[in-house]
């Protein structure tokens, strides 16, 4: 005959395990949510768990630690080509994998001439697509800085380069518009939404 403390044993030994929530995925390290497309709201769920988005929410997804990041810069001041409306490439960029990336690109600008003018910089893609620019006035013998961000999506693996311009003809007193510095970072996101 057993006792009240056997049956009690094996009645616990017969209960089944319950797992555990795998958030963040255990293999991926990625963290799942879903975002309600009408009020905004988001909910973490467990994709190892065979949880799912419904019909009203979009998935979204992101690294549980750290993020993966490009960065570039320029080594040394860039003169501008002399001609009004002509392209300088300030910083080419290296060859990024397809995915998504949160693009900033960073600049200080000289006008050491005797003119104002207005600076246009911006990111392009490798085949010389705008991305998106800024413009800045600058007046003569002035300091000025830009600052651009932007969602890219490379399908194809490609550069992200920034080029500059200038709108007049710089001045025959042999001092050229310049980027004095110039600073790009490309962060890799899980996805655009």
């Amino acid at each position: 005959m057993l006792t009240g403390a056997a049956l009690l044993a094996m009645t616990v030994a017969m209960v089944p395990t319950i797992a555990s929530a795998a958030i963040p995925h255990s293999a991926t390290g990625q963290i799942n949510a879903c975002y309600t497309i009408s009020s905004g709201a988001i909910r973490v769920i467990d994709t190892e768990a065979g949880q799912t988005c419904d019909a009203t929410e979009r998935p979204l997804g992101w690294p549980s630690a750290g993020t993966a990041a490009t960065q570039y810069q320029t080594s040394a001041p860039v003169l501008l080509v002399l001609g009004g409306g002509g392209v300088t490439t300030v910083l080419p960029g290296p060859v990024l994998p397809a995915g998504h990336y949160d693009v900033t690109l960073g600049t200080m600008l000289i006008n050491p001439t005797a003119q104002s003018d207005v600076v246009r910089c911006g990111l392009y893609n490798g085949a010389g697509g705008l991305l998106r620019g800024d413009a800045v006035s600058m007046p003569t013998s002035s300091y000025e800085s830009t600052s651009i961000s932007v969602l890219v999506t490379l399908t194809t693996p490609d550069r992200i380069n920034a080029q500059c311009l200038h709108d007049i003809n710089t001045p025959s007193n042999g001092a050229r518009l310049q980027v004095y510095y110039a600073n790009i970072v490309a962060r890799k996101i899980a996805q655009r939404f």
